[in-house]
């Protein structure tokens, strides 16, 4: 049993970057979406603009999107194994660190709770492309072995 999402065990140990244009699409969305990211957790939230005055749900939703463009740039470049799904988890649990701490710097909070927020939105968003990605590979698989 392969360790690899991927269908085609060719691409499994390629670990040279493809400079594609889907590459730099997703690297550029990236760098944006990170950038707004970090803007958007180092200001101060207007009061009342929250239900509740709880960002739990937002923190969630930031990490699974943050996660899903981070395991898209790493699809662009071929194959991938759960360990690079695994990587990718840690770097975002250890940036969610560094996110929570730095607000202290502009008079924010630092939650553990918005850190368990982040590290869950995280993995949900790399399982969500991580299925989807196996998904279509498997089915593309099947689809050529039905043509002969």
């Amino acid at each position: 049993m392969s360790n690899s999402i991927a269908a085609d065990p060719a691409q499994s140990n390629s670990v040279q970057p493809k400079t594609s244009l889907a590459t730099r699409v997703v690297f550029a969305m990236l760098c944006v979406y990170w950038g707004a990211l970090f803007y958007g957790t180092h200001t101060k939230v207007p009061e009342g603009l929250l239900p509740g005055n709880s960002d739990k749900f937002i923190h969630f939703w930031a990490y699974a999107g943050l996660a899903m463009l981070l395991m898209s740039l790493r699809v662009t470049w071929g194959a991938c194994t759960w360990l690079s799904v695994l990587i990718a988890w840690c770097i975002l649990a250890i940036y969610g660190v560094f996110d929570e701490l730095t607000q202290l710097l502009v008079n924010r909070n630092a939650d553990i709770f918005d850190w368990v927020c982040d590290v869950t939105g995280a993995a949900a968003g790399l399982a969500l492309v991580t299925f989807v990605v196996w998904y279509f590979r498997r089915r593309s698989r099947y689809a050529l072995d039905d043509l002969g």
